[in-house]
């Protein structure tokens, strides 16, 4: 009798069905992977505040598109699209930045509006924690959102749900991303929020119409692996073009990669 298991994460088993799937992808990622690596622990002195901020955020997609790729390669293609959906807000904030260094201060300063909502919570719901947090502390966040909330305002008083004043829609469009937007983000946020839409999408009929399919399976995958394949592209580019740095594998080149393992669907043969 086994007493202790090893534990098992995931569906190893599911590796050879993944990789023969989108076998040029996985012939190609590791060199968009490299590149980032390799701008990302470049010795970078004095950087400005903006390029600080991008250099993280490219960390971040790096470690975005792992869990992406990981979700997939376990036949768990519903939780890759929302990890998509992530790792595209990533990109595009890093791009906006890049664009728009001067709204750089709104980005930073959000994080009093963050802090200011914990301790709204911690007030509300979890009073008996007020007493371990010091009153400097408090203080601090309290006068802190107070300077910056009119940042925020809406023309109702209202503070806006996010730090930049162009939606995700708008921000995305205006990094060059609009397309790529309406791809993931109305599928990524019906799995994120558990729409009837994003339900629906858990579905396979032909197996069973009255319950979800349980995973391992394909599904999503083929539009969640290219997007985030696409999207690392674009976050090492906004790192080179931050910096002025040329990544150890070309930005044309890793272009190349990205048209070899993801080309456009032949057109269909003229009716005769």
């Amino acid at each position: 009798m086994i007493t202790n298991p090893t534990p098992v994460f995931g569906r190893p088993e599911f590796a050879k069905t993944i990789h023969a799937e989108f076998p040029k992808l996985f012939e190609v990622l590791p060199r968009a992977l490299a590149a980032l690596n390799d701008l990302t622990r470049r010795a970078c002195e004095n950087p400005q505040p903006y390029q600080r901020v991008i250099l993280n955020l490219g960390l971040l997609a790096g470690i975005s598109m792992v869990e992406l790729v990981t979700l997939a390669g376990n036949g768990l293609g519903q939780g890759a699209m929302k990890i998509c959906r992530t790792l595209m807000e990533t990109a595009v904030n890093a791009e906006y930045l890049r664009l728009n260094p001067g709204e750089l201060d709104d980005y930073l300063n959000w994080s009093w509006v963050e802090k200011n909502k914990e301790l709204n919570f911690i007030k509300e719901s979890l009073p008996q924690l007020l007493p371990i947090i010091e009153r400097e502390t408090i203080d601090k966040i309290e006068n802190k959102f107070r300077a910056v909330r009119h940042r925020y305002e809406k023309q109702n008083g209202d503070l806006r749900s996010s730090w930049c004043r162009l939606n995700f829609a708008a921000r995305s469009a205006s990094v060059g991303l609009a397309d790529l937007y309406k791809m993931v983000n109305p599928r990524s946020s019906g799995f994120i929020h558990g729409t009837i839409g994003g339900l629906v999408n858990h579905f396979n009929i032909a197996e069973d119409r009255d319950r979800i399919a349980v995973p391992p399976s394909l599904a999503y995958c083929s539009q969640a692996l290219p997007a985030g394949h696409q999207l690392l592209c674009f976050a090492i580019n906004t790192l080179a073009n931050t910096f002025n740095w040329e990544p150890v594998h070309s930005l044309a080149s890793l272009m190349d990669d990205f048209k070899y393992a993801w080309p456009p669907p032949a057109e269909a043969a003229p009716a005769l």
